[in-house]
């Protein structure tokens, strides 16, 4: 896991921090793995469009301990930007099986998002709008209260570790 000064006081000051090629990932993330998680902890997915069917983007939330580089990156955030404990702070997958865009929305909590697998871009509209190119192993920091989008370039799996808790 690789962080810069520069990178940790971006995301000390709340500001959308982009960090490519953060972690190297030797586990193949694929949908495969990913059924596989489901099946064997009876993990529900929750669809988060209207389309229907493979048009849908699909959520399992809480998997922090299910693989332990979950745990281990979900510890690292948390420590190291010392956030105060919540039940509400957890890793949660996103996948979507074809190429797509989302809406925009602000979520309530800290996110580090990290690709897992395809090709993602987020767009950011803060100050001014930015797109930021998401592949395996990448990080971009979305703080709450920033409006952002998810256009998925292929087929995709990310990692949103996300913190409703205040940092101390």
């Amino acid at each position: 896991m690789l962080l810069n000064k520069d990178q940790i006081q971006s995301i000390k000051e709340n500001k959308v921090t982009f960090v490519k090629n953060f972690v190297t990932l030797n586990r193949p993330y694929d949908f495969n793995l990913i059924s596989k998680l489901i099946e064997e902890n009876d993990l529900q997915s929750m669809s988060k469009s209207n389309y229907g069917g493979l048009k849908n983007v699909f959520q399992i939330r809480g998997v922090v301990n299910l693989l332990k580089e979950f745990n281990v990156l979900f510890d690292f955030f948390s420590k190291t930007f010392n956030y105060k404990y919540d039940q509400r702070n957890n890793v949660d997958l996103f996948l979507s099986l074809i190429s797509q865009v989302g809406v925009p929305h602000i979520d309530e909590e800290d996110v580090f998002i990290i690709g897992l697998n395809g090709n993602m871009v987020y767009k950011v509209f803060n100050d001014k709008i930015v797109d930021y190119h998401v592949f395996k192993g990448d990080l971009i920091f979305i703080p709450k209260g920033v409006k952002h989008k998810v256009i998925g370039v292929s087929s995709r799996i990310s990692m949103s570790v996300g913190f409703f808790s205040k940092k101390l």
